[in-house]
């Protein structure tokens, strides 16, 4: 999929590109950089089974990563806020603190499930910060 697709299927859908959709694009460019650093070493090596399979995998995490980013988006769509630029994991927490009152075990499946992704996405973004995104 290239960059025309990705945004063809964002418009057709009315998906928005936040911030934490941005982290998931992030994420495929360091793939993308890294498989030409790969494609590079092959020409100077061509037939190399092994850098030949390190490029075809990295284009499959590339790959993910927009997949991973377009499905952030349908996401955030769905729930109907964003999660960096609504205040993140520690404002929904807040919120399920106050309507479980203070019970958390009574948390949904999804709810559940929308912290743990808030998580991953703040580690996401640590990650960005150190520069080992791909990591």
């Amino acid at each position: 999929m290239d960059y025309r697709e990705y945004q063809a299927i964002m418009k057709e859908n009315g998906y928005k590109e936040s911030k934490a959709v941005k982290l998931f694009l992030k994420r495929a460019a360091a793939f993308n950089k890294r498989k030409k650093i790969l494609m590079e070493q092959e020409k100077a090596d061509c037939g190399n089974r092994i850098l030949n399979q390190y490029i075809k995998k990295t284009e499959e995490q590339r790959m993910k990563a927009v997949w991973d980013a377009i499905d952030c988006a349908e996401i955030e769509k769905r729930q109907g806020f964003y999660f960096f630029e609504d205040g993140g994991g520690d404002k929904f927490m807040n919120v399920m603190v106050v309507q479980y009152e203070g019970d958390l075990s009574r948390m949904t499946a999804l709810e559940k499930a929308t912290y743990k992704y808030y998580d991953l996405l703040d580690k996401m973004a640590q990650r960005a910060r150190e520069g080992t995104l791909t990591s």
